[in-house]
């Protein structure tokens, strides 16, 4: 690479805006109903687990 390059790369930069910070990301409040999804979903995954970790268990015991 020569300085050339550095420059068409510079020049690229800053025509695509990759060099401006990204956006901020900040929290935001779910809504009662979102929350019960997630706390829904959180249990299954645990029940999952728990079947499929009584299921190892028992395969692997013969």
């Amino acid at each position: 690479m020569n300085r050339n390059d550095d420059d068409e790369i510079n020049s690229i930069a800053h025509s695509e805006g990759w060099l401006t910070p990204p956006a901020t990301v900040t929290r935001i409040t779910l809504r009662p109903w979102q929350q019960a999804v997630f706390w829904g979903l959180r249990v299954y995954i645990v029940i999952m687990l728990l079947i499929m970790g009584y299921g190892f268990a028992h395969v692997a015991g013969g």
